[in-house]
């Protein structure tokens, strides 16, 4: 999707022309932007066998709850899940993005079952591409603010996780 433009290149003087993509930079943009436009449950497809995960967007309420390596979250948790891409940029092999994750409660999410409360949350997540496929990736959202909308306890324990980045 060449459509999607850096707020980088678009903040820079009329005059200068925007960073241009190599081709592979460019098939890299498009591989995350169809990855982040389908279901959760359809995403597998986009990564390599044995994709390596560093973090995950929510690891920080993935700790607390005890549902590490992404099981805290599945395709019930969010069932409506839409992400719209708010800036995407390459280099190389990686990719950056920042985007609105949109969608209703619907299923367990971190040991909190079903609000069916509206969720607007921002993430960012950095990818490493490898053969047209997602080799290793790092995910960060906010996690206080996915709390907050899920009308969830803000603990001592989440705070001293989120200021300090110590882990239970």
């Amino acid at each position: 999707m060449s459509a999607v433009r850096s707020l980088v290149a678009a903040a820079l003087l009329a005059d200068v022309d925007p960073r241009s993509y190599t081709p592979q930079e460019q098939a890299n943009i498009d591989l995350i932007v169809r990855l982040r436009s389908v279901p959760f449950a359809e995403r597998r497809k986009f990564m390599r066998p044995g994709m390596c995960h560093h973090r995950w967007g929510f690891a920080s309420l993935a700790d607390i709850s005890g549902m590490k390596d992404g099981r805290g979250y599945d395709a019930h948790s969010i069932s409506d899940r839409v992400d719209t891409i708010a800036d995407i940029i390459a280099k190389d092999d990686r990719v950056w993005a920042v985007w609105t994750l949109r969608g209703t409660h619907t299923g367990q999410l971190f040991g909190i079952p079903a609000t069916h409360r509206r969720l607007e949350v921002l993430e960012c997540g950095v990818w490493r591409i490898e053969d047209g496929l997602v080799a290793e990736a790092w995910f960060f959202g906010d996690e206080l603010g996915l709390l907050r909308q899920l009308g969830a306890p803000i603990t001592a324990e989440l705070l001293d996780i989120q200021v300090n980045g110590t882990t239970p």
